[in-house]
């Protein structure tokens, strides 16, 4: 498998710092297996590390989990906001429409522009406080599903689909559908299960955001303060010299699609909050007619961004912006969770006659 393989599963924004060397899990990047799609805007597919070679920056439970196609298928249109019936027995290439679809296909968008430190504080806080309920959900034989997706039909479509271990952090399957050159649908071995969920067992971290991690992250807004500081020390010693909080929010991304769902409302509050402290920006954008907070880190031309329901203070989706900040009808994504069946083992697969690209390696792409 060369590193453009790699790419397209994982993308990371060209001026952003990229994780060292060995810290992304080797396994979850032979999940992909396709070429990398022409898009007309850059994008990356946050997906969470397994540990495998994520241990070599993993830390104590008690400090990091506070330290942390084809032509592809139309959605149905949803009023904004409405929910759709999880399917948990798709029929062959179907996707599965979970819970939570947010809006109709080619919806109308409205970005605000500009947005500064002051603006995410107080939305950030606002979120902490409406935090409401428990984690989802997920009985004996299921997993977590997460689908990722863009409102576009058509050229630029994305969807993105992770059936996740929820007790190990192991992506158990990764399908992957849109108007790629080439489509992933890919389901670890048995063998490749029993190694990432060995690596998984090193003690969690935000570079191993397993059922541990998710059990002692911290609770309350009180601890907001307590947890930004614990990111903080872990990525001055994992990233030397780096971006401090550009890094962390780059694996936020991965908490907020593989995490934040198993979280309690006290734990999320606690999340929310404590990213208020890192150096966060935030502005507006209306789609389809629902509001959202756009949680971006910034630099002088671009940003990467989380959105936010700004009526239920949940997690709803990512955007990549220019500078300005401004979420349009090109540039963002949608997340929706689910549970699905736990998924049937796949083939095994001699990754020794995988032949390596021209640069990067197993555990960083090649940009």
């Amino acid at each position: 498998m060369n590193t453009d393989d790699l790419a397209a599963v994982r993308e990371f924004r060209a001026d952003l710092d990229e994780p060292r060397e060995g810290a992304l899990a080797e396994g979850r990047w032979k999940l992909a297996g396709a070429a990398v799609p022409e898009r007309a805007a850059p994008r990356r597919t946050w997906i969470l590390a397994t540990a495998g070679a994520a241990v070599a920056v993993a830390v104590v439970v008690g400090a990091a989990a506070a330290v942390p196609t084809k032509q592809p298928r139309q959605e149905q249109a949803q009023t904004p906001g409405q929910s759709a019936p999880a399917q948990t027995q798709p029929a062959g290439a179907d996707l599965p429409v979970t819970h939570g679809t947010k809006a109709p296909m080619r919806p109308p968008v409205a970005g605000k522009a500009g947005g500064d430190h002051a603006a995410a504080v107080a939305a950030l806080t606002r979120i902490a406080g409406q935090q409401r309920g428990g984690p989802l959900p997920i009985g004996a034989g299921q997993v977590l599903y997460v689908k990722t997706y863009n409102l576009i039909d058509g050229t630029g479509s994305y969807i993105h689909e992770v059936w996740q271990d929820p007790g190990t952090g192991v992506a158990l399957r990764i399908r992957r559908s849109d108007d790629g050159p080439k489509n992933i649908d890919h389901s670890l071995s048995e063998a490749e299960i029993a190694e990432a969920a060995a690596g998984a067992s090193q003690p969690p971290g935000l570079d191993n955001m397993n059922g541990a991690y998710v059990a002692a992250f911290p609770a309350g807004a009180g601890k907001a303060h307590e947890l930004s500081a614990a990111w903080r020390a872990w990525a001055a010693e994992a990233y030397p010299g780096r971006n401090a909080d550009g890094m962390i929010f780059k694996y936020l991304h991965e908490v907020f699609h593989y995490v934040e769902p198993l979280l309690d409302a006290q734990q999320r509050a606690a999340l929310y909050q404590a990213l208020a402290d890192l150096a966060v920006v935030a502005t507006t954008a209306s789609i389809g007619g629902r509001q959202y907070d756009v949680i971006c880190m910034a630099d002088a031309q671009k940003a990467d961004c989380l959105l936010v329901d700004a009526a239920t203070g949940r997690f709803a989706g990512g955007a990549w912006t220019g500078a300005d900040l401004k979420v349009t009808a090109g540039n963002f994504e949608f997340v929706d969770f689910a549970t699905q069946p736990r998924p049937v083992p796949g083939a095994t697969r001699d990754l020794t006659q995988e032949k390596p690209g021209a640069s990067g390696s197993s555990t960083t792409p090649k940009r």
